[in-house]
């Protein structure tokens, strides 16, 4: 079977490690050319190096610096045909404990954060025959749960701004978002390393297991590929039934 993203340009921040790492390496092994973001610059220069990608270090809420790295990474692939926007963080607090300021960092990252890349990136996306944005949003931005108020409000902006970006980008470039529930990843080790906390979480998915990594880059390969093709605008849990069960 012929590689799936062969001759694709994709974007992926948040490619030093968990969901992002995943999707990187799941692209790579599809035959797509890859420019990788990370705060981390360690990180992402190691995973960079391991898939034959460019690998830049970038603060997705600063502006300017992703006009600066986009341009960088537009050069270096002979332009940008898919954007995967995987970089987030968690801080979960009750709303009267959340400082204003993991408020604003929330939202920067979330949310400004995938506008600032796809502002960026439109150009050489428009450029190209097709164009795909895969959005990681998540389940919080379905269904309330305690102690997510930035983190849910952002999430739920993000699965808003990819349905818009479906309608105003059409017909060349499709948007989609997925919605993660529990993925054993970093931002989430302080559940599933604690056992009542991960039997708890398991007992409410409806397929009884936490979800790794590669079912969310699964999830990003189908809405990359023509096998979404009439697609765009939507959201996809990858959740195990977690927002229904």
């Amino acid at each position: 079977m012929a590689a799936r993203l062969h001759g694709r340009r994709i974007l992926v921040t948040g490619a030093a490690s968990g969901m992002g790492r995943a999707i990187a390496e799941m692209f790579g092994a599809e035959g797509a050319a890859l420019a990788l973001l990370d705060l981390n610059d360690d990180g992402v220069q190691a995973v960079a190096s391991e898939l034959g990608a460019v690998g830049y270090a970038c603060d997705v809420s600063d502006r300017l610096a992703v006009n600066a790295v986009v341009a960088k990474s537009g050069a270096a692939l002979g332009g940008i045909d898919g954007v995967v926007n995987a970089a987030g963080i968690l801080n979960i607090k009750p709303f009267g404990e959340l400082e204003p300021e993991n408020w604003d960092r929330m939202l920067a990252i979330n949310l400004t954060g995938p506008f600032n890349i796809v502002y960026a990136a439109l150009p050489m996306l428009r450029a190209a025959e097709k164009a795909t944005i895969v959005n990681i949003a998540s389940t919080s931005a379905l269904m309330p749960m305690a102690g997510t108020t930035g983190y849910s409000a952002s999430k739920a902006g993000l699965a808003m701004f990819t349905k818009c970006l479906g309608f105003d980008l059409g017909p060349n470039i499709r948007a989609n978002s997925i919605c993660p529930g529990v993925i054993k990843t970093e931002m989430t080790r302080y559940l599933w390393e604690n056992t009542e906390h991960t039997e708890r979480a398991v007992d409410r998915v409806a397929l009884k297991r936490l979800g790794l990594p590669q079912d969310v880059a699964k999830a990003a390969l189908f809405f990359s590929t023509e096998d979404s093709g009439f697609t765009t605008g939507t959201e996809l849990p990858v959740d195990g039934g977690f927002s229904w069960a």
